[in-house]
C-alpha cells in the first residue's frame, strides 16, 4: 500500500516542476506568463489594469512579447538567451519609446542571460520528479535521491526568485531614471516562482516523514509474527 505522505511528495514535486516549467517557457511560448511588463503608456497602469489599453511590452526567460495596441496585436520575439529590448524596434513605427532607451535596453539585455537559471531550476526539478516517480513505485534509493534534488531545486528556484526581484527593480529604476511616461510592472512569473519554491521546500519534508512512517511500521509487524509463532 502506498502511504498518503508518498502520494503529496509526488504530487508536490509535480506541481513545482510543472510552475518552474511554464516560468521557463513563459513569453513568448506561454504568453499569459511573463517577469516583467513595461508599460508604454502613461505610466498609470497597474498590475489589474496592465492588459487593458495601454500598450506594452512583457518579458521573459527567452524573449518578449509586445502589444502596441495598433490593431496587430499580440507579437513576439524569437526565442533566444539575452534577447534585446532594441529587437521590438520591428513592431513599432518610427524611433523606439523612451522606456527602451539606451540605458533601459543596456541593463536588460546584460540581466535577461542570467534568467537562463530558470531552465536550470526546471531542469533540477524535473530529475527530483523522475526520481519521485520511481520512489512511488518503490525504488527505495529513489526517497533520498528525489528529497536531495528537490533540495537543490528549491536552492535555485529560491536564487532565482531573489534575482527576478533584482531584475524587477532595476528595470524599474532605470525606466524612472528616464524622467518620461512609462511604469515598470511586476509579473506573475514571480509568483509562480515562489510558489514553485515553497513546494519544493515541503515535498523533502513529506518523503522524510515516509521514510520515518516506514522504518517504524516493519518493526511492529515482526513483533507481531514472533508473537503468533509463538
Amino acid at each position: 500500500m502506498v502511504s498518503w505522505n508518498k502520494i503529496l511528495g509526488v504530487a508536490s514535486v509535480a506541481a513545482a516542476t510543472a510552475l518552474l516549467g511554464m516560468v521557463a517557457f513563459d513569453v513568448p511560448y506561454f504568453k499569459s506568463v511573463y517577469f516583467l511588463r513595461i508599460d508604454l503608456g502613461n505610466g498609470t497602469a497597474n498590475a489589474v489594469t496592465a492588459n487593458q489599453t495601454n500598450p506594452f511590452i512583457d518579458l521573459g526567460v527567452l524573449g518578449f512579447c509586445t502589444d502596441l495596441k495598433d490593431g496587430r496585436g499580440l507579437q513576439c520575439s524569437p526565442a533566444h538567451v539575452g534577447y534585446n529590448l532594441s529587437d521590438a524596434d520591428q513592431f513599432i513605427n518610427g524611433t523606439l519609446p523612451p522606456q527602451l532607451s539606451a540605458g533601459v535596453n543596456a541593463v536588460a539585455s546584460t540581466l535577461t542571460k542570467v534568467l537562463v537559471l530558470h531552465m536550470v531550476a526546471f531542469g533540477i526539478a524535473l530529475i527530483s520528479f523522475a526520481f519521485a516517480i520511481l520512489s512511488f513505485l518503490g525504488a527505495p534509493i529513489a526517497d533520498c535521491c528525489s528529497s536531495c534534488f528537490c533540495g537543490f531545486a528549491g536552492s535555485a528556484a529560491f536564487a532565482v526568485f531573489i534575482f527576478d526581484i533584482a531584475f524587477f527593480e532595476i528595470i524599474k529604476k532605470r525606466i524612472t531614471n528616464e524622467g518620461n511616461a512609462g511604469a515598470a510592472i511586476m509579473g506573475n512569473a514571480l509568483y509562480l516562482t515562489l510558489f514553485a519554491w515553497l513546494l519544493l521546500f515541503i515535498t523533502p519534508i513529506l518523503f522524510l516523514i515516509g521514510r520515518c512512517c516506514g522504518c517504524c511500521i516493519p518493526s511492529g509487524h515482526s513483533d507481531h509474527e514472533k508473537r503468533n509463532s509463538y
